[in-house]
């Protein structure tokens, strides 16, 4: 029951679409600047990175833009990277963490911007997750089967989105090194040549991005290179070309489009100790109206003064800046993660007592434990190729390799146990602690880190650690009750003395 409540109940909780720690800022724009006729945003979902370097569609863009490696965040799931493009707010503070939770993201968006500055905003996806986030972001949404050509069906405006998906379902099914998802990445570059065929990059703007990479074995959602950087190019009207390959965060995209456009910025977009001056490398700030890059400038200024205000407040001594305010909080974490490890510490410590087990048992029981969980965890990771969200690709494949490498170990940690240490009641004992050192550590998770998951985020490893904890303690209990009601029938039926 347990594990049922803490492990099925953990995806509900990784969201807080209301957010964190948002500081808003109203911005405005000065006349004198005139917008890219129309401006259209192609968001590849699940292209990596090696494969965009290679399309020729990047190579044209980059001839007449310029391209650049982008780091999208820490949590590579879509859902929450599209947040981060459409706000320039970081995955800790947008409180965007799953692909589940449909409600609306309190943090504005680009597209919201735009259809308040009167401009026509369209988009177009096999899914509805951007109209979900931003429901007042666009006039026309339309939600397109996988198998069809989102740029045949892209109603051109002001602005649009149009968002291919079908490069990440053959990265899912196939994994990046398949012939699969090479197919499925030619088929994207050929649509987006043909596609750009359709504008003049004298009057437009054309933006290429991913919202993360695939492993060559399929998946992503952690920290990994191969799916943390992609490819984003800008080209056409007021952008400055370069040929060599740049870099950015993703916090500064939706940031960039607003400089580009010439509407305001996302009004909880992150500044201070921010990538925005990249924003000036992207733009072709000698050709834009000399008074329109001041205001911009200044803007981004207001942005940084606004959020140092608010962190002074909120931090009230110190400096006043996102690292300290982020340590703050990750401080906080640790106290309760050490203070909730020595209460375990004791527990272990009475259990043993009550046991009187002695320091040499003791310690065989901590190598045994110890030897139980590392060798789960690296199969685990030998079989799925990493202990982080990354590793769970589908579902039903993480439940399987969760459960059956829970369900392994367990027993062979088992009979190991029996043949090395010979004392069946010892075993049954031993068992029921690890099964109640377990279902500490999963009630301690939430207490650390909130529930909902709060702010800050902890490490990919501490992220993944809800998914996996419950099938381990589903297995060994089931173990665990085996091992009882054995020992049950046997003492039932032991002769008397």
């Amino acid at each position: 029951m347990l594990a049922y409540l803490f492990g099925n109940s953990y995806i509900d909780r990784l969201p807080n679409h209301d957010g964190y720690h948002l500081v808003a800022v109203d911005d405005t724009v000065g006349a004198g600047y005139r917008r890219p006729r129309h401006t259209v945003v192609i968001v590849v979902d699940g292209l990596s990175r090696t494969f965009a370097e290679a399309f020729t569609s990047t190579r044209r863009l980059r001839s007449e833009g310029q391209c650049r490696v982008m780091q999208v965040g820490p949590i590579t799931v879509s859902r929450p990277v599209y947040a981060v493009l459409s706000t320039g707010l970081e995955q800790d503070r947008t409180g965007c963490r799953n692909n589940d939770e449909t409600s609306p993201l309190r943090a504005q968006s680009i597209w919201q911007v735009a259809r308040r500055q009167g401009l026509e905003v369209n988009g177009v996806s096999a899914v509805p997750w951007w109209r979900q986030l931003f429901t007042d972001g666009f006039i026309q949404y339309e939600v397109i089967p996988t198998i069809d050509d989102p740029f045949a069906r892209a109603k051109i405006g002001d602005l649009t989105l149009v968002h291919p998906l079908y490069v990440d379902e053959a990265g899912h099914q196939h994994g990046a090194a398949s012939p699969e998802y090479a197919s499925a990445a030619q088929r994207a570059n050929d649509a987006i040549m043909t596609f750009v065929d359709r504008f003049d990059l004298t009057q437009d703007l054309v933006v290429l991005t991913a919202d993360h990479g695939h492993m060559s074995y399929g998946g992503h959602g952690a920290t990994q290179r191969e799916i943390s950087e992609v490819i984003t190019c800008y080209a056409g009207r007021g952008v400055a070309r370069r040929a060599e390959l740049g870099n950015m965060d993703s916090l500064s995209f939706a940031p960039s489009l607003a400089v580009l456009m010439g509407i305001p910025f996302p009004r909880h977009m992150r500044a201070l100790e921010d990538d925005l001056d990249v924003i000036f490398d992207i733009a072709d700030t000698s050709v834009l109206p000399a008074d329109y890059v001041a205001d911009r400038r200044a803007a981004v200024e207001r942005f940084r003064t606004k959020n140092r205000d608010e962190l002074g407040r909120w931090l009230g001594d110190g400096a006043p800046t996102w690292t300290s305010f982020y340590a703050k909080y990750a401080r906080a974490q640790r106290v309760r993660l050490i203070s909730g490890l020595a209460v375990l510490a004791v527990a272990l410590g009475i259990s043993f007592r009550q046991r009187r087990l002695g320091w040499r048992k003791s310690v065989e029981f901590a190598v045994w434990a110890g030897l139980t969980i590392g060798a789960t965890l690296a199969v685990y990771a030998l079989l799925r190729g990493s202990l982080d969200f990354t590793s769970i690709n589908a579902r039903l494949e993480f439940l399987r390799a969760g459960l059956g490498v829970s369900a392994a170990i367990a027993v062979v940690a088992a009979v190991s146990h029996r043949l090395v240490l010979s004392d069946y009641d010892r075993l049954v004992e031993d068992e029921l602690t690890l099964i109640g050192l377990t279902a500490f550590t999963i009630v301690l998770h939430p207490i650390v880190y909130g529930w909902p998951l709060g702010f800050p985020l902890p490490g990919p490893g501490l992220l993944f650690f809800p998914f996996f904890a419950p099938m381990f303690l589903v297995m060994h209990a089931t173990l665990g009750a085996v091992l009882c009601g054995a020992y049950f029938v046997t003492m039932r039926h032991k002769p008397s003395a």
